[in-house]
């Protein structure tokens, strides 16, 4: 049996909760404790200038949805199991919802409407809202897509809106609706979790072993409230000679860019907190088969990597690199049987790893509805479980973006943390291709 948050759920092996995958039955859980929370849900909102063919749009959000099981599940608890129900695509109701509003008004409309919660047992766990200007000169139009991670991660996120483009111009010019075989999120699931031999579980529960008594990172606290508190952000851009010194060394140490930025930044909060044995949460895409890449579900999992204060520049990259390696190789963690064991933490507090490192590779996204422009808004989530995130875009230069409770780091702490990860950047640097100034 797994114990999440005291609720006991059936064990049918580690990549399974209660009958269903993991990630899905993760955000399930997620939805019912705290319904509406923004860490169980995401949203995606486009400025669209010119006239949108709503019929087109109304019949290819449909097709769409159609294509892909994850979209077209419902999730019930029955006793100490979830069930997951998939309608027939020919059963999906209407998922465009259309408002008139002044354009001043927009964000707020969207924002009420991205933020409705999910019934997950009666909702599919996505729809859409398409809020027009109220007059015909009253500027552009905006399309917000909800989803639920249930049934949705980012990766889905870039077939979703390739496919909902391709639909909504066959639609509209008469041409084959999508080409590709649909989705069947659980079957991918259960192939992937095949997929293993016996040894690959060995040593995922070996690896996970090491993640039990790891202790809280001491992050500055002030009052902790009863929901996460809102997020502040702090921007960090390294120049075009500092990313090329983190090119330089990552190529000395035979590893990645993305291993010397994460190891300057375990070195920061480690200079900030004085913690000297804690986790950093590391998001992966859990997609490794072939149908899982143009699936659209829940596949990501926060793969927990432990960092010790073991000495020196070298040493550190040396636990990055092994972590890295794990976190690759397995691309999952059993996460409810680490916390478990552990035992009952900080209520407040994300178990295991209150920090996290996110590998951003994209910017934006794209939806190309044919006939009109369309950008996409990206917007701050308005909380986040992880106490403090570093996001890096790393290109010709690398853009970092500190997001952090406002509960946990105030403005002037998250500056520092930020001059410390710049600070060690070019310490893990100088250790490997010279001097970084």
């Amino acid at each position: 049996m797994f114990l999440v948050a005291g609720l006991s759920l059936v064990n049918a092996g580690v990549r399974w909760l209660a009958g269903l995958p993991a990630p899905q039955a993760r955000y399930w859980f997620a939805e019912k404790t705290s319904p509406g929370s923004p860490d169980a849900m995401d949203f995606f909102t486009f400025r669209i200038t010119g006239s949108v063919d709503e019929t087109a749009l109304r019949a290819a959000l449909r097709t769409v949805v159609g294509r892909h099981t994850a979209l077209r599940t419902l999730i019930a608890r029955q006793s100490d199991i979830l069930v997951a129900t998939v309608c027939e695509p020919d059963a999906v109701g209407e998922l465009l919802e259309t408002h008139l509003a002044a354009l001043r008004e927009h964000e707020q409309v969207l924002r009420a409407f991205a933020h409705r919660p999910f019934h997950l047992d009666r909702d599919l766990p996505v729809r859409a809202l398409l809020v027009r200007p109220d007059k015909a000169d009253d500027g552009p139009a905006h399309l917000v897509v909800s989803v639920h991670h249930s049934a949705f991660d980012g990766w889905s996120a870039t077939v979703f809106f390739s496919e909902l483009g391709a639909a909504y111009r066959a639609l509209r010019h008469g041409g084959p609706l999508l080409v590709g075989p649909p989705s069947d999120y659980r079957r991918i699931w259960n192939a992937q979790s095949q997929a293993e031999t016996q040894q690959d579980r060995r040593d995922l529960l070996e690896w996970a072993r090491d993640l039990i008594g790891v202790p809280d990172l001491p992050l500055p606290q002030g009052p902790v409230p009863a929901t996460p508190g809102s997020l502040g952000e702090q921007l960090v851009v390294l120049s075009p000679r500092r990313t090329d010194l983190v090119g330089e060394a990552a190529r000395a140490a035979t590893t990645t860019p993305n291993a010397v930025l994460l190891t300057a930044w375990v070195r920061a909060l480690r200079a900030l907190t004085g913690g000297t044995d804690f986790a950093v949460g590391l998001p992966v895409s859990g997609r490794t088969s072939l149908a899982s890449v143009t699936a659209i579900g829940c596949f990501v999992s926060v793969v927990p990597l432990r960092f010790r204060a073991v000495g020196g520049v070298q040493g550190d990259l040396g636990q990055t690199v092994a972590g890295l390696a794990k976190a690759m190789r397995f691309q999952f963690s059993p996460v409810e049987r680490i916390v478990g064991e552990n035992g009952v933490g900080d209520p407040h507090r994300t178990p295991l790893c209150q920090v996290a490192f996110v590998s951003q590779e994209q910017t934006d996204l794209s939806l190309r509805l044919d006939g009109v422009s369309s950008v996409y808004l990206p917007w701050l989530k308005s909380e986040s479980a992880f106490e403090t995130t570093l996001e890096v875009w790393f290109g010709k230069q690398t853009t970092a973006r500190i997001k952090h409770r406002l509960d946990v780091l105030d403005q002037r702490r998250a500056e520092h943390l930020a001059d410390l990860w710049r600070d060690e950047v070019d310490r893990v640097t100088e250790a490997f291709a010279g001097t970084a100034r």
